[in-house]
Order: C-alpha cells, then sequence, then structure tokens
C-alpha cells in the first residue's frame, strides 16, 4: 500500500472534523447575525427611507421630496466647516492613533520589572466613559482650568482652548487619543508577543540592529494587526461626538462641529429628521466606502495576506 493511500483517510478525517469546526462557528455567528438583519439593516433602510421624506415629527407626515435633503447638503453653508472638520479628526486620530500605539507597544513589550503597572496605566483610560472623560478633561482645558494654572505657575498665559478654529481641533483630538490608545496598545502588544523568536534571532544573527528588526521583521509580523487598529481608528474617527456634545456644542456656530453632532443637531435639536437622516446616509456611504477601499489595499500593505 503507498503512503498516498495511506494517508488519504487521515485527510479525510482532518477535513471532516475543519468541516465540523466551521459548522460550530457559524451556529454561534447566528444569533449575533439574526440580530443584526432584524435590526441594523431595518434600521439602514429606515433612514434612507427617511432621507427621502420632509419629516414633521409633530404632525407626525412625511412628505416625499426625493433628493432635495441630499442636494441641501452641497448648499448648506455649515458643511464647509462641519466636513474638513470630520476628515481632520480622520486624518489624525487614524494616522496618530495607529502611530503612538504602536511605539508605546513597542516600549511596553519590555522585559522589565514593574511593566505590568505602566501596561495598566496606559489602559485605564480605556475602562473609563467618553462622557466621564470629557467632563475630566473640561476641568483641565476650561477658563482658568488646570492647565491655565501650570502655565501661570510659569508665567505664561493660557490660551482659549476651547473658542473654535485649529487649537480646539487639536484638543479635541488629544482628547480621543487619550481615551482610546489604550486598546490599541494592547491590540498590537498581543500581535508583538505573537511574533516568533526565532525570527528576531535570525536577523539578529545576520547583524540586523534594533531598528531593522522591528522594520523588517517584526513589523510585518504584525501588519494584520496594525492593519486592524487604523481601520478601527478611521471608523471611531468619524464617530467622534461626545467630546464636541459637552466641551462646545460645535460651538461658535459650527466651528468645532463635526458630522456626526450636526446629525443629532438637525435631528433631535432642530426637528429636521429627513435632514438629518441624509446626513447619516452620507456619513454611513462615505465610512463603507473607506472601509472597502482599506480592506482592498489590505493585499499590498499586510504580509502574507491572501486573496
Amino acid at each position: 500500500m503507498s503512503a498516498a493511500t495511506q494517508t488519504a483517510p487521515s485527510r479525510s478525517r482532518r477535513s471532516v472534523r475543519t468541516q465540523g469546526r466551521n459548522r460550530f462557528g457559524y451556529l454561534l455567528l447566528a444569533p449575533q447575525m439574526t440580530g443584526f438583519t432584524a435590526v441594523g439593516l431595518v434600521a439602514i433602510v429606515w433612514v434612507i427611507w427617511l432621507s427621502l421624506h420632509d419629516v414633521n415629527v409633530l404632525a407626525g407626515s412625511q412628505d416625499f421630496v426625493g433628493l432635495d435633503n441630499y442636494a441641501r447638503i452641497l448648499t448648506d453653508p455649515s458643511m464647509i466647516t462641519v466636513l474638513p472638520n470630520t476628515f481632520f479628526f480622520v486624518c489624525v486620530l487614524s494616522v496618530a492613533g495607529t502611530v503612538i500605539a504602536l511605539l508605546l507597544a513597542v516600549l511596553l513589550n519590555q522585559k522589565l520589572r514593574g511593566i505590568g503597572i505602566f501596561r495598566s496605566i496606559i489602559f485605564i483610560p480605556a475602562l473609563v466613559t467618553m462622557v466621564a472623560w470629557a467632563l475630566v478633561w473640561s476641568f483641565i482645558v476650561q477658563p482658568e482650568g488646570l492647565l491655565d494654572a501650570l502655565l501661570g505657575a510659569v508665567g505664561g498665559d493660557g490660551p482659549a482652548w476651547l473658542r473654535g478654529g485649529w487649537l480646539t481641533l487639536v484638543v479635541f483630538a488629544v482628547i480621543q487619543l487619550t481615551k482610546n490608545v489604550g486598546i490599541n496598545v494592547m491590540i498590537l502588544l498581543g500581535a508583538l508577543q505573537a511574533v516568533p523568536e526565532e525570527l528576531i534571532e535570525a536577523a539578529r544573527i545576520d547583524g540586523a540592529g534594533r531598528v531593522r528588526v522591528l522594520r523588517s521583521v517584526v513589523i510585518p509580523q504584525i501588519s494584520p494587526a496594525i492593519m486592524m487598529v487604523f481601520m478601527l481608528m478611521i471608523v471611531g474617527s468619524f464617530k467622534v461626538f461626545e467630546v464636541v456634545m459637552l466641551l462646545t456644542e460645535g460651538g461658535p456656530g459650527v466651528q468645532s462641529s463635526v458630522l456626526a453632532f450636526e446629525i443629532y443637531k438637525q435631528g433631535f435639536l432642530l426637528n429636521d429628521v429627513g435632514y438629518a437622516s441624509a446626513l447619516a446616509v452620507l456619513l454611513f456611504a462615505v465610512i463603507l466606502l473607506l472601509t472597502a477601499a482599506l480592506w482592498q489595499a489590505r493585499k499590498r500593505v499586510v504580509f502574507h495576506e491572501n486573496d
């Protein structure tokens, strides 16, 4: 009997076990997917339906207006400020958030006494709700707050941190980064600890320094985790809301407003549900397109990524 004939039954048994595990995995996913289909898809369709209507909440009426709400986005003067603010957060939070998390993960991936304490300190903000975190920062950056007091102690005058403009956007970005960096660090730290030591040792034997090992060995190995963190940061940056609402309410005017806050303001404060729904559809479409583009780009930047 040939070796191929002897191994055929074992391959068949492995295939049966694999199919059984796959079916069990699909069974575990079924409740979540059923809930998403029943709730998520229905909600998406309903929002698209509302975006095609002029909705009067008080009268309970819905008048079909077609694409008028979408055309209004193009002529709304506030969008000239709101959309650039939104994409400012997307660019800053995605790039800076991923780079800072990677650097911190590399620093925390050291076998040093007490390193667990520093890992805990980095992760603590992730355990706090965004509302609580924003309120803490409000005491720091408010006029005559903690930050102004520290600057005054060294003879400086604090600027108007929350009066709109680029400085307010930078403050919001810092608040978001410090809140979410802990989760990203833990994801990347787990990926770093899974890198085979044999690869690192082989690179060092070949004469590679720390920077070369990090660039040529470690980063390619953890590239799937880096891509996941980057995609999470992009999606999360479109949903910046609590910090805007609690600290400035988008003001003065709309100088510190973003698309997510405008959806809330139009729908719940101004009762313009049709226009708010059109903005929500726009936000959903942009996130979907960016996510799809990144998912296709992963084949070029993720190490050993298959189709």
